[in-house]
């Protein structure tokens, strides 16, 4: 499709491309500005390097602690149930994970065939059905949550503590902006892009041929 070009270049480029470790992904300033005229170069940057962050740290979640057999809902969920110190109803569990009715019952479907989890009834309203942890589960939230947490020291050992204070009040500011968005809203508001002559020369001589 066209000529192929450094994904950094790209104005709107695809998150972990063109960009070393440890370095950030940058788009192209001037670009972005005449194509995208109701967008903000800087916003989407962070935008990106966020997206590349967050998939490269689930990546090595999973791969530091995939032996456990556990998905990353599982093992939240199992540590969810702990921290309560209490049995959580299948509505509780989906507030507290932000997830909905359906994938509460198939986690917790998968965690009762593996023996971590049993469903109770309420002893106030029978009709309510409650998640309770077993004897089995607390060896094994002992264990990921300790090679979580080691992993966790060392994906942050780059940061002092000023900079991790920082990254948390950080990353709390986009979560609330994220939590208050109106996404309609924001969309209603998009002008179109204005593709580029070569790029879009590019694209025509693509579909051309």
């Amino acid at each position: 499709m066209g000529e192929p070009r450094d994904p950094d270049e790209h104005p709107g480029g695809r998150p972990g491309e063109g960009a070393a470790a440890g370095t950030p992904r940058r788009v192209d300033r001037v670009a972005f500005g005449r194509e995208f005229p109701s967008g903000e170069a800087s916003a989407t940057e962070c935008a990106q390097n966020l997206v590349r962050t967050a998939e490269l740290f689930l990546d090595a979640d999973m791969r530091a602690l995939r032996h456990h057999g556990l998905s990353v809902p599982a093992r939240i969920l199992l540590g969810t149930l702990e921290g309560a110190g209490e049995p959580l109803s299948h509505s509780a569990i989906a507030e507290r994970l932000f997830v909905t009715g359906a994938s509460v019952t198939s986690l917790v479907d998968t965690l009762e065939r593996r023996g971590l989890v049993r469903r109770i009834r309420d002893t106030d309203d029978r009709r309510v059905v409650l998640v309770q942890l077993t004897d089995a589960a607390y060896p094994v939230i002992d264990s990921f949550l300790a090679e979580v947490t080691t992993l966790h020291a060392h994906v942050f050992a780059g940061l002092d503590e000023q900079e991790r204070e920082t990254f948390v009040r950080l990353l709390a500011k986009v979560a609330a902006a994220l939590e208050s968005l109106d996404v309609k809203a924001a969309v209603a508001a998009t002008r179109p892009r204005r593709r580029s002559r070569g790029r879009a020369a590019g694209a025509r001589r693509a579909s051309a041929g």
